[in-house]
């Protein structure tokens, strides 16, 4: 009965190294003999007959993603959530494609685009999202200001404070680990007002510019400070005290705290 055990333990032990082999030779050999680019009706494919490519490829040094269920090459914005869909090289994972779940841009020949810093892309919008080859090019696409880390990670989006030739943008976070599933947001400029770290701050509506100082919404007045927070209190600006409500607006023709202050909403002392 031993012997028995150990020869099925030795059978499943070869079976499964075998399907992880011929994982990594997919993996790491998709230009091998047999295999190429494929157009049918539109659509682009790599295929040897009948089998297709799916998810991270690498083709003559360059990485491709193909639809999990179709088999499409992916072009446009593409957001790749499952930490599993790594590129593997070799008996090694590229980990900073493989457990990062993020957005990612690929070139109208689907090759993956390495950007570092400032770029200017087609608008991420729900259009223009998990495209594949031959779609949605029929019309010019919106275009937006994208920004990529400066570092290895180059796919990833920069996410949060930014400063771009002497004024200071705020790039939409993620809400927690698994936001982008849903969200276009990420890594877009904000505008109007953003909370970051329960701190109020403004962006002008049509720049995207960091506001400072005073700014007139919605028929009130608030106060931003140098650094953009908003305030909220007593403050004082040059020689005049002010109270803001906990909302940021300013108080005017009224008492706080036993003290008035006037229509310009300065403490009349």
């Amino acid at each position: 009965m031993k012997i028995i055990k150990k020869l099925m333990q030795i059978a499943l032990a070869v079976f499964f190294f075998g399907l992880l082999a011929t994982s990594a030779v997919l993996a790491d050999d998709a230009d091998s003999e047999g295999w190429q680019f494929v157009q049918e009706n539109g659509r682009t494919y790599y295929k040897k007959g009948e089998l297709k490519e799916t998810y991270w490829r690498v083709i003559d040094g360059k990485y491709y993603y193909f639809d999990p269920l179709s088999g499409e090459m992916v072009v446009g914005w593409q957001y790749i959530p499952a930490p599993h869909e790594g590129v593997t090289i070799g008996s090694s994972i590229r980990q900073d494609i493989a457990f990062r779940p993020d957005w990612f841009y690929f070139g109208q020949d689907g090759v993956l685009q390495e950007f570092v810093g400032k770029q200017v892309l087609e608008a991420k919008t729900a259009t223009n999202v998990n495209k594949h080859h031959g779609e949605q090019y029929n019309s010019p696409a919106e275009k937006r200001v994208y920004y990529f880390e400066d570092q290895r990670s180059y796919h990833t989006l920069k996410t949060g404070w930014i400063y771009d030739e002497g004024h200071w943008y705020y790039l939409q976070k993620d809400g927690n680990f698994d936001a982008r599933i849903d969200s276009l947001t990420v890594g877009e400029l904000v505008r109007g007002w953003t909370n970051d770290n329960s701190t109020w701050y403004y962006l002008d509506p049509t720049t995207g510019i960091m506001q400072t100082g005073w700014q007139y919404l919605g028929n009130k007045w608030y106060y931003l400070r140098s650094s953009g927070a908003m305030t909220t209190g007593w403050f004082q600006v040059g020689s005049k005290w002010y109270y803001a409500y906990s909302s940021g607006a300013l108080a005017v023709n009224t008492t706080v705290e036993g003290y008035s202050v006037n229509y310009n909403g300065e403490w009349i002392q």
